[in-house]
């Protein structure tokens, strides 16, 4: 004891000496961190102080917040106000209190493009294409979608009334008992009434699923699913993450699980620190079967984690074109005193191969590619006529919960080219159909996905530049016609005196907007050279 009473009062010596050190580097540290404020402060005072108008502070601080995101220059670093946290919540969890339903303006008003199954508007009767005129007596006439949802939603167990006008012209009022909404991001090739068809080959037992998005119910729900196909009979699987935008990391990781046994699945590399693998588990994995998996560049985050984790172990073909290359980590911090939420990136994804799926504007290699062979380019135009047409078989037709056709056929090819318009469905299945009837996996193409990807983007931003150019070209008439009448009304036309024409570029365009070539006018006038064009009707022939 007296030992430990002789060194104490040097352990306190010791230690105070330590604080006397660290408190000024604190305190330095925190002066130099605060300085970097002080121009803001500057600034916010004087404007307060002088400026003409009442400045709105609400406005400068959001103006603030949104200055330094945007100098980061990543599009998934947000804030999100205290006010929107609800709504962002509800994406993330994939849960909320409403009606449940589907919802589009239509012709000004709100539109019920399908009732979710299980949900409180299917059980109170609501129809797909119903119009909804008003909700509790307020009319919902060019109100926006976001506006009708907040008077849909409320709390549990209380009552909403809808008068909705049927396709048939017929009004009914309806009310809706409110209750807990979980979205089903599970769906399969068409509607069975309130349920899914999964079917697509029944002599094979090849199924179908449709993932839309990642959310705390994806995985469970999935499992559920896929464990139910297979006490039916699956043998092989479509698996389609077409236009899924992805979502949270544990439920990329844990779909992977479900069909991988071992190996990695991702990789998450963070600016500073260890970087962190996640590995496959042999508990609650699947039995395995011949699996394909369908992407497209709407597949993004999440959706390209499991794509590549499931090509990476050689589990599963991947089928399509280059997906999105969102490879980056967001983390989801609230600020203090109910001042809003920010997300923001962390760290980026690896794939099992190495390869980093995140998309840079110079970047060459992003995403997931579809296995060689499996390069399916489809057109803009292809693209939405078969989303139209999965749309219509999203639906519930009927509106008071029974199921309707209980005894439909197993989908097959024909039906699927017939009703679907989808070629990457029809070559995917028919690559399994190959599969399991004992040959080898079929190629279908010899394209190079980067080549498809980067061509996608570029008639795109050709067409862009061809509509940009077409509505120039209407402007440019329009002020020779105002000029003109300006002439008729006897007065001098407008002409911009603020414009140097000497030296500068006459460049030429073909009829589609290609470029052609330029001529460079040098210690010249481009209006004389300009003048100088002699322009003849197409259908003469022009002497040189």
């Amino acid at each position: 004891m007296r030992i430990k009473h002789t060194l104490a009062p040097a352990l306190l010596i010791a230690l105070f000496a330590v604080m006397l050190v660290q408190l000024p580097l604190s305190i330095a540290a925190r002066a130099a961190e605060m300085e970097w404020f002080d121009p803001i402060i500057d600034v916010r005072r004087m404007i307060l102080d002088y400026y003409v108008q009442q400045p709105n502070v609400d406005e400068m601080q959001q103006a603030m917040i949104d200055g330094l995101l945007e100098s980061l220059d990543d599009p998934y670093t947000v804030y999100i106000p205290y006010e929107e946290i609800d709504t962002f919540n509800k994406d993330l969890r994939g849960e909320y209190v409403g009606i449940g339903a589907e919802v589009n303006i239509v012709d000004d008003y709100l539109s019920i493009v399908t009732p979710m199954d299980g949900s409180p508007a299917l059980a109170a009767g609501v129809m797909a294409g119903d119009l909804v005129l008003e909700i509790e007596g307020e009319s919902t006439y060019r109100k926006s979608v976001t506006d009708c949802v907040d008077l849909l939603q409320g709390k549990p167990g209380t009552d909403v009334m809808i008068l909705v006008r049927r396709l048939d012209g017929t009004e009914r009022e309806i009310t809706i008992t409110r209750g807990h909404i979980v979205t089903h991001t599970i769906k399969g090739l068409r509607r069975r009434g309130e349920d899914w068809d999964f079917c697509v080959d029944e002599d094979l037992g090849i199924s179908y699923v449709r993932v839309t998005q990642f959310n705390a119910n994806t995985v469970d729900d999935l499992e559920t699913t896929l464990t139910q196909l297979q006490q039916e009979g699956m043998n092989g699987l479509v698996l389609d993450l077409r236009d899924n935008p992805g979502g949270a990391l544990p439920a990329a990781v844990g779909m992977s699980n479900l069909f991988l046994s071992a190996g990695a699945i991702v990789t998450v590399k963070p600016r500073e620190g260890e970087d962190r693998t996640f590995y496959a588990d042999e508990e609650g994995t699947l039995p395995e079967f011949p699996m394909i998996v369908i992407v497209n560049e709407r597949s993004a985050s999440a959706s390209e984690i499991v794509a590549g984790a499931l090509q990476d172990n050689h589990r599963a073909k991947v089928l399509g074109t280059r997906s999105f290359g969102k490879g980056s980590v967001q983390e989801v911090h609230q600020l203090p005193y109910e001042r809003g939420t920010l997300k923001f990136t962390t760290a980026h994804y690896y794939l099992p191969s190495g390869r980093n799926i995140n998309r840079n504007s110079d970047s060459a290699v992003w995403g997931v590619d579809p296995d060689p062979g499996y390069v399916i380019p489809i057109t803009d135009e292809d693209y939405i006529e078969q989303f139209m047409a999965h749309r219509e078989f999203d639906i519930i037709r009927n509106g008071n919960g029974e199921t309707i056709e209980e005894e439909l056929p197993c989908a097959d090819l024909q039906w699927i080219d017939e009703n679907l318009k989808d070629k990457q469905l029809s070559d995917a299945v028919e690559a399994l159909h190959t599969r399991m009837q004992g040959d080898r996996w079929p190629e279908f193409s010899d394209e190079d996905p980067a080549l498809v990807a980067l061509g996608q983007e570029l008639n795109r931003a050709l067409d862009r530049r061809l509509n940009l150019l077409e509505t120039l070209d209407h402007l440019n008439q329009r002020i020779l016609e105002l000029n003109d009448l300006t002439l008729d009304a006897g007065r001098e036309p407008f002409l911009p005196t603020d414009i140097d024409l000497t030296d500068g570029t006459i460049k030429i365009y073909d009829q589609h907007g290609n470029y052609v070539g330029a001529f460079l006018i040098e210690g010249g006038d481009v209006e004389m050279a300009l003048n100088s064009i002699v322009i003849s009707p197409i259908d003469e022939e022009v002497n040189e």
